[in-house]
């Protein structure tokens, strides 16, 4: 499987972004599609990739920066996708093993990497959620201790969208326990819910008024959704790989045996981890 090339896994039909379209069009097709990144295209060539963290990160240091003229609309929502993303784009030939790329993966802590061909049209993308898609397959022994974060950052009733905001651009946790006082999970908060949050409508007409403030001093946990399942420290990885591709979500909260407090996390990034030795025989 492993020296199989890249394109038998990948999407190839990729939702794609021109580079002068508007960074809020861009959010809106993310939200839509439920995609967390969009190739930016000058015809069918690639020059660069936006993904949400790239426009939350823009939004969060607009707001902490607080010295523009503008507003955060113009000046973020209104821009060109291609000053919001990267240009410097790292990709790969259709017929790249998929070993290599994976291990591009784990050493540069990517998410995805566009396929382009000879004359660098896309042709396709790979992501980590292809990644576990592949590990699906496998029979790897290893428990959830075995793959875990134990750097959690949890939010509480009384987080705010701007805490939530912080945690992604400055730590780059993209998913958020929140937890009662008693340290039980409650609710579990993604980037991408936030996204959803600030492409709405509602948010978006605050943010034309200029209601700022209103918007990030939201409680997190109103954006948030009710954790699907829960995973313990023994628990065999393959039984929560299975899950997370069922019901379409890149992490899951770990708990202790007595689900009083958590004690970790797993991810699709956490779970590149398994192919650090090789797949298993």
């Amino acid at each position: 499987m492993f020296s199989r090339s890249i394109i038998e896994f990948a999407t190839r039909n990729v939702v794609t972004v021109a580079e002068k379209e508007k960074v809020v069009n861009a959010m809106k097709t993310m939200v839509s599609l439920d995609i967390r990144r969009l190739p930016i295209v000058r015809g069918d060539k690639l020059v660069g990739i936006i993904t949400m963290l790239d426009i939350l990160d823009a939004i969060y240091s607009w707001i902490s920066d607080g010295t523009s003229e503008g507003s955060l609309y113009s000046d973020i929502y209104m821009k060109n996708v291609i000053e919001v993303g990267t240009r410097s784009v790292v990709s790969a030939r259709p017929d790249t093993p998929v070993s290599e790329v994976i291990s591009l993966f784990l050493r540069h802590n990517f998410g995805s990497m566009p396929i382009v061909d000879e004359a660098g049209r896309l042709v396709g993308i790979f992501t980590e959620w292809d990644v576990l898609k592949i590990a699906s397959q496998l029979d790897f022994p290893h428990r959830v201790r075995d793959v875990m974060t134990r750097i959690v950052y949890v939010l509480t009733p009384y987080s705010t969208v701007m805490d939530v905001l912080e945690g992604i651009t400055i730590y780059k946790f993209r998913r958020y326990p929140i937890v009662d006082e008693a340290g039980r999970v409650i609710a579990m908060l993604h980037a991408k819910d936030v996204l959803k949050y600030f492409a709405s409508d509602d948010t978006i007409e605050k943010i034309k008024e200029g209601d700022v403030k209103e918007v990030v001093n939201t409680y997190a946990i109103d954006i948030a959704k009710a954790p699907i399942f829960l995973a313990k420290p023994n628990d065999p990885v393959v039984d929560i790989i299975r899950k997370m591709l069922e019901y379409d979500i890149g992490g899951v909260p770990v708990v202790n045996e007595e689900g009083t407090a958590v004690i970790g996390m797993v991810t699709e990034k956490t779970l590149m981890l398994l192919f650090e030795e090789g797949p298993p025989q």
